[in-house]
């Protein structure tokens, strides 16, 4: 059983606080003091990676420091080195929301709806439109780190890698899974499609992204779906 608190003004007007009571500020409850901390570092941490996230798309990660990144938060230099112990910590994060919030529930999303390879490759096209309209930069991020960190060698590079190797295999298995029933052409093998389709996709979202103020974004998606679904369909 939790003891019973009081504020400053409930012991002042009683005189003393009795024996085992919690006092806390006039006014104020634990819980509420608690929950308010949290809730200013979830709001602290959030400011930092929307502000990594923009830096890291609009300038690169080489060109990008950690006081730009506390400055474009609105916060210190300091608070930035408290919720993340180096520049990598932040883009390890980030590549990890990307997959975790975007990539990772549309794989799962694709393969419980147990539809054809027709259907299932339009439900990932679909999705490529909706979260580049919706993430941009969030979806842009792991190209970009794919072109800046190639052949580092580093936690960054291995960690952009998996994600493509994971994409590279749910794709190849919609195609094999197509060409398989009869629905897509088979001259070539599933895995070469897969790369040619990524690579499809990559050039897509760094074009979207270099002249978003002059196209778009969604039609562009949509007419590269219809181009990738009459391509693979066989004849």
């Amino acid at each position: 059983m939790m003891p019973e608190m009081y504020t400053l003004q409930s012991v002042w007007d009683k005189g003393a606080a009795p024996a085992g009571v919690i006092m806390c500020p006039m006014g104020m409850k634990i819980g509420t003091q608690r929950r308010s901390n949290v809730q200013r570092r979830h709001e602290s941490t959030e400011a930092v990676l929307a502000a990594a996230l923009d830096m890291f798309v609009q300038q690169g990660y080489a060109a990008t420091s950690m006081a730009d990144i506390a400055a474009r938060a609105g916060l210190t230099k300091g608070a930035v080195y408290h919720y993340f112990k180096d520049k990598e910590s932040l883009l390890l994060a980030l590549l990890d929301r990307s997959e975790s919030t975007l990539y990772e529930p549309a794989f799962l999303e694709i393969r419980a709806s147990n539809g054809n390879a027709q259907d299932q490759l339009a439900m990932f096209l679909n999705w490529v439109a909706r979260a580049g309209g919706e993430n941009k930069e969030l979806m842009l991020l792991p190209v970009l780190v794919s072109l800046e960190f190639f052949g580092f060698g580093n936690d960054a590079e291995r960690r952009v890698r998996q994600m493509y190797d994971r994409l590279h295999a749910e794709l190849e298995r919609i195609l094999k899974l197509g060409q398989a029933g009869g629905a897509f052409d088979d001259e070539a093998d599933a895995s070469t499609l897969a790369v040619s389709l990524v690579a499809m996709i990559d050039g897509l979202l760094l074009e979207w992204y270099r002249f978003g103020n002059r196209i778009d974004g969604p039609a562009l998606a949509r007419a590269a779906r219809n181009l990738v679904l009459r391509g693979v369909a066989s004849a």
